[in-house]
């Protein structure tokens, strides 16, 4: 009898990489419709330049490393379409393919492609963007104008409202303007009911994990309140910090990327609530409005971390169940 041999995973599952990033990209291009209702069509050919550009990166690193080009992988895919989604209607296409080049070339492919990346590639291109090109990584527009494909004088630039809580200010946003994202913002992270339905589509699927995301906005919200503004109800504070910018769509997309975080549940829920306090911190602390990013990678560095004192405390935990039912 001849046996074959084959590489790991040996366990057959309904969720594969493939599945996970499918559920993915379904929930993220409905963001692009309302993208397309607010700006026009410049959005989509951002969007579509970010995603092909990933795509061809990613395929031209497997081929020269001499790795299995395999087309059905849609992770460099769901990297490009986040890029594109974090990035002001009025991003210059060269800050895009930069960001999308450091995702794929250095965050990516120098670890081993998919499956095996340390940080987040979206993330770290995100990162690098907001570090090299800051002063246009924040330049928004009011929504319902159609946009031209060049940006010129003509088109007024105005300033976010998370720069406004981060000078200590009040947005002054309702719960309609924040629910459909009717004030300036990036072109797919301000939408918060698309993304609560989004949301729940990738739970059902099983590809975003709730608690995650929970233990991410819990010190969000908690800290939020505290440290609200004088004269600003607390839960206009939270709604505000959670919902006037991209943190509740990190919450969703970023945070429950299946290769940077760990294993185990109890790792998770303290990788998620770790990350809401490092975003505030960012948030209160750096120069940038787009701090979400940096916690997330710091994070990234640490999931093994969250995995190995899960590992020495579950044994100790168990050890003590049973002595507790010996004196029972």
């Amino acid at each position: 009898m001849n046996s074959l041999r084959h590489h790991a995973p040996y366990i057959r599952h309904p969720e594969s990489s493939r599945t996970v990033m499918s559920d993915a990209v379904i929930a993220l291009v409905p963001l692009y419709f309302m993208s397309y209702f607010y700006y026009g069509s410049r959005v989509l050919f951002v969007g579509a330049f970010s995603a092909l550009l990933c795509l061809a990166c990613d395929w031209a690193c497997n081929y020269l490393l001499y790795r299995r080009i395999n087309f059905r992988d849609l992770s460099a895919l769901v990297t490009g379409i986040i890029i594109s989604m974090l990035m002001p209607p009025t991003i210059d296409f060269y800050v895009v393919a930069a960001a999308c080049l450091f995702a794929i070339l250095v965050t990516k492919a120098p670890f081993g492609g998919t499956g095996h990346n340390v940080f987040n590639p979206a993330a770290a291109g995100l990162a690098f963007a907001t570090l090299c090109w800051s002063s246009k990584m924040f330049q928004y527009v009011q929504p319902l104008q159609k946009l031209p494909f060049t940006i010129d004088e003509s088109v007024s630039i105005l300033q976010g409202p998370t720069a406004t809580l981060k000078l200590g200010g009040i947005p002054r946003l309702g719960l309609t303007e924040l629910l459909l994202g009717n004030f300036p913002g990036t072109i797919g992270s301000t939408y918060t009911l698309i993304i609560f339905a989004c949301l729940i589509y990738l739970i059902a699927r099983n590809a975003a994990k709730w608690y995650l995301t929970l233990s991410y906005l819990i010190p969000v919200a908690l800290l939020s309140a505290v440290n609200h503004p004088y004269g600003v109800d607390p839960l206009e504070s939270i709604a505000n910090e959670m919902f006037a910018g991209s943190l509740f769509f990190v919450s969703v997309y970023l945070l429950n990327d299946p290769v940077t975080t760990p294993k185990y549940r109890i790792a998770r829920i303290l990788y998620g609530f770790s990350a809401g306090l490092m975003t505030m911190f960012f948030r209160y602390n750096s120069p940038f409005e787009l701090s979400a990013v940096f916690a997330i990678l710091l994070m990234n560095a640490l999931s093994p971390a969250f995995d190995c004192f899960c590992e020495w405390l579950m044994p100790k935990l168990q050890t003590a169940t049973e002595k507790g039912g010996t004196n029972e």
